[in-house]
């Protein structure tokens, strides 16, 4: 796995990282167990995903199965678990390099398009039939699923915050979640409240996003948001 491919060479604030989100899903609740003191489902969890095993083989980790073993810490482990490699080990792209650059330097408030979008969307009660469209309250909880499913305020800890060299693990998204999101943002479910404070940058925020993730729902992937300085 080259890790120099990651970042690309201009380390912006925010990334959004290919990833097997439901892989997440699994070894999420099994580094919490490990965590509190219990290794099994850890080892339940590699036993059923060998392939995991086999990368972290690979990644000089002698016994993955045993968690307590494993030096790394907890966002390090599961980045390196389930982000989306090329057959070279390099990083899986997603979208063009200019809609990953724009998402990655959001000029407002943290950084993350993502927190923009949430607090400046509103309900769209025009358009088509509400049952033709993804209503704004299921949007904007894939939107906080991705922008800080692993943050304190859903997992009641920072740890994957906290990573070795500033790894920040925010949230993801698995495949089908990606696809339903990417649906959501395009149909006309939502629109943009009147104090938006920067002049198109809900739309700017939205075409980036969705450019990603129709490029991860074309290789039926998830995504990682992460946030490093």
């Amino acid at each position: 796995m080259d890790l120099d491919g990651l970042d690309g060479a201009t380390s912006p604030f925010i990334t959004l990282d290919a990833c097997d989100g439901d892989l997440v899903g699994f070894l999420f609740p099994a580094l919490e167990a490990s965590y509190a003191g219990d290794s099994k489902p850890w080892a339940d969890v590699l036993k059923a995903h060998p392939r995991v095993e086999k990368r972290l083989l690979e990644q000089g980790i002698e016994h993955p199965t045993d968690r307590s073993s494993i030096a790394w810490d907890d966002p390090t482990l599961l980045f390196t678990s389930t982000v989306a490699l090329t057959s070279e080990g390099r990083a899986v792209p997603l979208g063009d390099g200019k809609a990953r650059e724009r998402i990655g330097r959001f000029p407002h408030g943290d950084g993350s398009p993502i927190s923009y979008m949430i607090e400046f969307m509103r309900p769209n009660n025009r358009g088509a039939a509400i049952t033709q469209r993804m209503g704004l309250e299921e949007i904007l909880a894939l939107l906080g699923q991705l922008n800080s499913g692993l943050s304190d305020q859903h997992v009641g800890h920072h740890r994957y915050n906290e990573g070795k060299a500033g790894l920040d693990i925010r949230g993801y998204l698995t495949a089908d979640q990606v696809a339903s999101l990417r649906l959501g943002l395009a149909g006309r479910g939502w629109s943009v409240t009147a104090d938006e404070p920067i002049d198109g940058g809900m739309r700017d925020a939205s075409k980036n996003l969705i450019a990603v993730l129709r490029a991860a729902e074309r290789r039926n992937l998830g995504v990682l948001l992460r946030s490093h300085s």
